[in-house]
């Protein structure tokens, strides 16, 4: 298959991308770092010519950005989804689609199950989930085939942003750096990178052979559930770090609740399979030293997160 990918040099996108590849695939790369803006209807138009399938991961990320850019995060976000839709009814080609957990807010029971409440907090939420509202109404008027993605807490390469949670503790801890924790009573549902890759790669293959119309949610989970100072104090004894947390904070006004995922779903249809936490955390810890050695994060990268508390948006 031909697929065009938005966010292809992200961190999930990209390793998406190289799965892909590897099962026979061809990749259309689109990404803004290599000037591709999915604003520009008419670049992502000759990009996306023939293509039997679009994965759509470009967007402003993160609840943080999306409050402190709000009228950016709308404009990316809902008027990039026209722009596929429109290259994706053109070609008549499927759509996977990058959501959020966080579209459920504060959810009303857990383990979450994909047919729960929505009810978002804040302004990154609401258009993921304004785009699943829209992508929904294009299957079922349009004819479209698509399928949305929940993603929670991703972690475990290099490629990720190193100012998330868990990369941040993960240098801290290595650098015996004291750690601030904002929320530390909130628990995560902490998603390895190498868990969920196979499932995105199944559920490409499969939207290829649904019928029009198709469409279908999926919680990208482990269904495992960490507060955020536990996940800390592992992380630090996977290390065997001198460092320790040295202040709390509570959580921000726009923040999500704790959130754990029911994964049944993904197992039962994409075969989804959970590598147990500890165990991914220390082959993230590897994977982490050895690019850390490597140089292989930037300094202005190392800095902002540094300066995380500091920030001024």
């Amino acid at each position: 298959m031909k697929i065009l990918i938005t966010g292809s040099k992200g961190f999930i996108g990209s390793h998406l991308a190289d799965a892909l590849i590897k099962k026979g695939h061809k990749i259309i790369d689109y990404d803004l770092k290599d000037g591709n803006d999915v604003l520009d209807l008419k670049n992502i138009k000759e990009k996306g010519k023939d293509v039997d399938g679009i994965v759509d991961f470009a967007a402003v990320q993160r609840v943080i950005t999306g409050f402190n850019y709000p009228f950016k995060t709308i404009e990316t976000n809902i008027m990039g989804l026209k722009n596929v839709l429109e290259v994706a009814l053109g070609n008549k080609a499927f759509l996977l689609f990058g959501s959020s957990k966080t579209v459920y807010g504060k959810p009303e029971r857990l383990p979450v199950k994909e047919d729960d409440p929505k009810n978002p907090t804040n302004i990154y939420s609401l258009t993921k989930l304004a785009s699943e509202m829209i992508i929904n109404d294009f299957c079922r008027n349009y004819k479209l085939r698509a399928a949305v993605v929940r993603f929670s807490t991703v972690f475990g390469s290099d490629r990720d942003l190193l100012d998330r949670a868990i990369p941040t503790f993960m240098y801290k801890a290595i650098k015996n750096i004291d750690l601030k924790v904002e929320d530390p009573e909130r628990t995560l549902d902490s998603t390895f990178i190498d868990d969920i890759i196979p499932c995105l790669v199944k559920l490409v293959e499969k939207l290829k052979n649904e019928k029009e119309g198709f469409y279908d949610s999926f919680n990208m989970v482990s269904g495992s559930e960490f507060k955020i100072k536990d996940i800390v104090e592992i992380i630090l004894e996977i290390v065997n770090s001198k460092a320790k947390i040295i202040e709390t904070t509570g959580a921000r006004s726009y923040d999500f609740g704790a959130f754990t995922g029911d994964c049944s779903k993904i197992k039962e249809q994409l075969g989804f399979r959970s590598t147990e936490f500890k165990v991914a955390l220390k082959i993230y810890y590897k994977r982490f030293l050895d690019a850390l050695n490597a140089g292989k994060f930037k300094q202005e990268d190392i800095d902002y997160m540094l300066n995380y508390y500091n920030r001024k948006w």
